[in-house]
């Protein structure tokens, strides 16, 4: 059964929408665990956390593909394509041959740092809001001390309309 407020309005927060149990990285790991991570648990995304566990940036699947795509430029290289779901769309790109390059880049050097982040007690209307403005799949939920609480996906709010989540 849906939460509803006096005034009808679905009373939902971000809490109640976020995943807690989210696979993290370090800002020191290599671009090469970070990629491992995410393969393992078919995530293309992972939050950075610092030393104190406060988020402090998102390592993405786009980002590591720029990378490639960076290096590739500067080698002997192949033509390949991918299905980026961050814009969800078949991109087109140079390959390199050699990955090893993977192992000596730190998540830090190519990392996002600019998040995008709710409360937990924002409405998960205004966290699907806030996705839309931002042209991202995923939020971060952070406390006030910059602490993850959790990550909502895109994938979170087709849960959310298939019913998974009364």
């Amino acid at each position: 059964m849906t939460a509803r407020s006096a005034d009808g309005n679905d009373s939902r927060t971000a809490s109640d929408l976020m995943t807690r149990d989210v696979v993290t990285v370090t800002p020191d790991a290599t671009v090469r665990e970070a990629l491992d991570l995410m393969s393992e648990n078919h995530v293309h995304g992972l939050p950075v956390l610092s030393a104190n566990d406060k988020c402090i940036g998102v390592i993405t699947a786009s980002d590591i593909l720029a990378v490639e795509q960076e290096h590739a430029a500067r080698s002997e290289e192949s033509i390949g394509s991918f299905y980026d779901q961050d814009v969800q769309r078949w991109e087109t790109m140079r390959l390199s041959p050699d990955d090893e390059r993977l192992d000596d880049i730190e998540v830090k050097d190519v990392m996002t740092r600019e998040l995008v982040s709710v409360s937990p007690d924002t409405p998960f209307v205004d966290v699907a809001e806030n996705m839309l403005k931002n042209d991202v799949h995923r939020v971060f939920v952070l406390d006030d001390d910059k602490f993850l609480c959790g990550i909502i996906a895109a994938f979170d709010f087709v849960r959310l309309a298939a019913g998974e989540l009364r």
